[in-house]
């Protein structure tokens, strides 16, 4: 979820006066909402780094100022259990995107889809921006990134790598135009990008989130966009897609259960950025009838998005159920911090929102539980090769006795 739009109305010319009252406010904010603001870093070292932001100003362009700021919020959370705080500009001041997703799989960073005319370069493996390596574009992106966990940086860096104004302010690009390298095939070549608005870019992605895979068809758990779907299989499984934490209606798949219908259940939990934590109780309490009946029969799949509320439902299953994880570490934190509330920062010279956690969210067992994440076993790597020949190895392991 996005910030919302700022009423305020922005100065053409920033003063440094404005600058400071802003970052005096959402510090003001965050120290008083935040139930442990600090609990990444030092109040002092935090409090240095506004400081020295604010000092830097007169000499960054508007878009390095943006970045800096980005650089600075996301301290809070480099521990891990805050990745709701993001630092982004408000919506009227976005900048332009590239006409592109992306996706980090374990071979590189490759194109997922594209806008005419580029629709060539799906599956294109990105290897330079600008001329920089992309080793070290991410790199360069990974401080900017809010986080619960070290999964989450792989999940949301593409929302950064995306934007022309971030890569401007990293001082990736100059011209005005985007030149990626890419391998095509093995084939490398220069592609010059030229970037979307905010809006072409929102509207093309739809109902989707630009650091989810796209909708494909051919593949079950991206086949569709509906919130929660339930296929009875000819194995004695049942497969539960819940791909957005919304109310589901498992009716029918409590009549199969109570039928005997299956004797192992499937819950994928892929691609779930969350939602509304109080809506999952329905689906959590069939799971936990399902598993006290049948021991040892039910798995998970879980990934870098599953996040927030997902990841609150995925931690419930493993307090509550003797489920098996597989698939990648969720993006999401057992025990975390959200229920944002977004701060105003009209004066900078992109004016920002920044959002401040108010509430700790806690659904392991133990409230000291140090873990950032789930850990699958097996872990099983998404990667290009599976991806753009369809193929779902976490499903096939999980579809094993």
């Amino acid at each position: 979820m996005g910030p919302p739009s700022a009423s305020a109305s922005p100065s053409a010319q920033p003063s440094p006066e404005g600058a400071a009252a802003d970052l005096a406010s959402v510090l003001n904010v965050l120290e008083r909402v935040h139930p442990d603001p600090f609990h990444g870093l030092e109040r002092d070292d935090f409090v240095a780094l506004l400081d020295d932001f604010h000092a830097t100003l007169p000499s960054l362009t508007p878009e390095e100022a943006m970045v800096e700021f980005m650089r600075v919020w996301a301290a809070l959370s480099r521990q891990g259990r805050d990745g709701h705080q993001f630092a982004l500009p408000q919506a009227r001041h976005a900048g332009p995107m590239l006409p592109i997703r992306v996706y980090e799989f374990s071979e590189g960073l490759y194109v997922t889809a594209a806008l005419a005319p580029h629709e060539d370069l799906v599956g294109a493996r990105i290897t330079a921006v600008a001329g920089m390596p992309i080793e070290d574009v991410l790199s360069q992106l990974e401080p900017l990134v809010p986080r619960d966990g070290p999964a989450t940086v792989p999940s949301f860096r593409p929302l950064f790598f995306l934007r022309a104004d971030v890569l401007r302010g990293l001082g990736i690009l100059a011209a005005e135009t985007i030149a990626l390298d890419v391998d095509i095939g093995d084939e490398p070549r220069t592609v010059d990008l030229a970037p979307v608005s905010a809006d072409v870019f929102n509207d093309w992605v739809g109902g989707g989130l630009p650091h989810q895979l796209p909708i494909d068809p051919e593949v079950g758990y991206l086949a569709s966009t509906e919130p929660f779907s339930a296929e009875l299989r000819d194995d004695g499984v049942a497969y539960l897609r819940y791909r957005s934490v919304q109310n589901a209606d498992v009716r029918e798949v409590r009549r199969w259960m109570d039928a005997g219908e299956f004797d192992r259940l499937i819950l994928d939990l892929r691609q779930n950025p969350g939602g509304d934590n109080g809506t999952y109780g329905t689906l959590l309490r069939l799971i936990q009838d399902f598993a006290e009946s049948h021991p040892g029969s039910l798995t998970v799949i879980i990934d870098r998005v599953t996040f927030s509320a997902a990841s609150n439902l995925t931690t419930e299953i493993e307090r509550t159920t003797d489920a098996r994880f597989i698939g990648e570490p969720m993006g999401g934190g057992l025990n975390f911090w959200n229920d944002v509330t977004w701060v105003d920062l009209p004066n900078l010279p992109i004016p920002m929102n920044a959002s401040v956690s108010t509430r700790y969210w806690q659904f392991a067992a133990d409230p000291e539980d140090p873990r950032l994440t789930i850990e699958p076993d097996p872990p099983i790597e998404v990667t290009a090769a599976d991806h753009f020949a369809r193929r779902d190895p976490a499903l096939e392991a999980a579809l094993k006795p």
